[in-house]
């Protein structure tokens, strides 16, 4: 046999035609709620569109005309608060963070250290806005991320927050 005999070559992997690398992982609203303290009308995601623990999230909000944020602000023009994108931002990462880690135990909670936002453009009913999370640091209770809010290919939002989680215990005297 000679050196150039193909017998002995390598073959080429196929190509994969608009394969993912890895399946999406979504969560529904049901699933959703089991990773967070909040109640209606404070939850604001809809659905994970797509998650891996300790590296990103992709959280869908949907913009309805029948918010009753909407409904005052402002009855001129109806704009989706920034504060409650923040809001769905922080749920987004409290889901992202237990993911990452674990389930908080009853006797925690999660508290926001700080947020840096950016607001780009307006939210309007009718949007579909797309959170995407990344996680920046995870280190002891240490929990830092970034993300972007989009909607269609525009960039509405971008966020950097921390979060810790917390005995509530260790809070001192509750108040309720």
């Amino acid at each position: 046999m000679h050196s150039t005999d193909t017998q002995h070559r390598p073959r080429a992997a196929p190509l994969a035609l608009n394969k993912p690398e890895r399946e999406p992982k979504p969560l529904g609203f049901t699933a959703l709620r089991q990773w967070l303290r909040h109640r209606h009308p404070m939850i604001l995601l809809d659905r994970i569109v797509d998650h891996e623990p300790g590296k990103f999230l992709e959280a869908l909000l949907s913009i309805s005309g029948n918010l009753d944020c909407i409904a005052g602000h402002f009855p001129e023009r109806a704009i989706y608060p920034g504060s409650h994108l923040i809001q769905a931002f922080a749920q987004a990462g409290i889901i992202l963070y237990q993911m990452s880690t674990s389930m908080l135990a009853e006797d925690e909670l999660t508290l926001v250290g700080s947020v840096e936002s950016r607001f780009l453009q307006v939210v309007v009913p009718g949007d579909q806005v797309l959170l995407r999370l990344q996680v920046s640091r995870l280190a002891g209770g240490l929990f830092i991320y970034t993300g972007k809010a989009m909607v269609g290919n525009r960039r509405v939002a971008a966020f950097r927050a921390s979060l810790i989680r917390a005995k509530v215990s260790e809070l001192g005297s509750p108040l309720w």
